[in-house]
């Protein structure tokens, strides 16, 4: 556990300015996160975790801030683990609040057609690598979408013999995943967010009305099938879902509801994998969802 005295030394070393708080966030089962208020101030927030995470997250942050859209300025990236134990990114502070608000959902789904613009060549989580000149440059990690989606499904056997998931609802699952619609998706890998929610969308009030102010945490940026974006932000309830898909311009049809059922077990089978693997506990959500999604597909 990386304690307050060292976040405020690597701050107060990094950016070389005076710290005069640091604030421990509620992180993930595999990220240690806070917010430092300098002594001019000013605030940051320190992201500390997995390297592959910490160097997506600040590649995704300074791709989009070149697009001009509400995402953190990265100051720092450490993907070494001296000073922490961990890699590490400092960020700017992004104002406002986590809300399921319809019209920041909607002022979300509008930016999201220009993120889903964004096309990279390969498929699955974005890897980062620095060329002859040092410019780094994000790609997914798969050379198909089929590769990246048998990837994800790869941990349900481990799953299944820890007693996490049962193994009908298992093979259930992996075949209503793997369907020839989803394997041979034919367009283009986009970059995605791929863990849209209310959570990490930030809001602020102008007067009138909440406006989106920020879209927080790309740690899990990945390249694929927009309908797989989709698909997680689905799970924020109608209200959200409405309004985004508004300002995304799509509507829902009988097609497009079975393919983002697909896309939300695969989006729970890999979470639920991710959570097992780093040694949380937080199982029953994703199995909830599971069970749901594959009820559905079934009927």
């Amino acid at each position: 556990m990386i304690s307050v005295e060292q976040v405020r030394a690597t701050v107060t070393d990094t950016v070389g300015a005076a710290v005069r708080r640091v604030h421990r966030l509620q992180g993930s089962v595999a990220n240690q996160d806070f917010v430092v208020d300098l002594a001019d101030g000013a605030r940051l927030v320190l992201k500390a975790g997995p390297s592959a995470e910490i160097a997506a997250e600040a590649w995704a942050c300074q791709r989009l801030t070149a697009l001009g859209g509400p995402v953190p300025d990265v100051i720092v990236v450490d993907l070494d683990t001296t000073r922490l134990g961990l890699p590490f990114l400092i960020l700017t502070f992004m104002e406002g609040t986590p809300s399921s608000d319809g019209g920041i959902a909607r002022d979300a789904g509008k930016w999201f057609r220009l993120v889903h613009a964004v096309e990279l060549s390969g498929w699955g989580p974005v890897v980062v690598a620095a060329d002859h000149t040092g410019t780094s440059h994000g790609r997914g990690r798969h050379q198909t979408w089929r590769e990246a989606i048998v990837a994800a499904l790869s941990g349900l056997p481990a799953l299944v013999a820890a007693g996490v998931l049962d193994e009908p609802l298992a093979d259930a699952a992996r075949d209503l995943v793997s369907v020839e619609d989803l394997l041979s998706y034919r367009g283009p890998g986009v970059l995605l967010h791929n863990d849209l929610k209310p959570a990490h969308l930030f809001g602020v009030s102008d007067g009138r009305r909440r406006q989106l102010s920020a879209i927080i945490d790309w740690g899990d940026a990945s390249v694929g099938d927009p309908a797989a974006e989709l698909a997680r932000l689905s799970m924020s309830g109608p209200t959200v879902t409405t309004a985004f898909l508004e300002g995304y311009r799509v509507r829902i049809n009988a097609d497009l509801s079975e393919r983002l059922a697909r896309y939300r077990l695969l989006w729970n089978i890999r979470a639920l994998s991710y959570e097992y693997r780093a040694g949380g506990d937080w199982f029953d959500a994703y199995r909830h969802r599971i069970r749901d999604d594959t009820a559905q597909l079934a009927r």
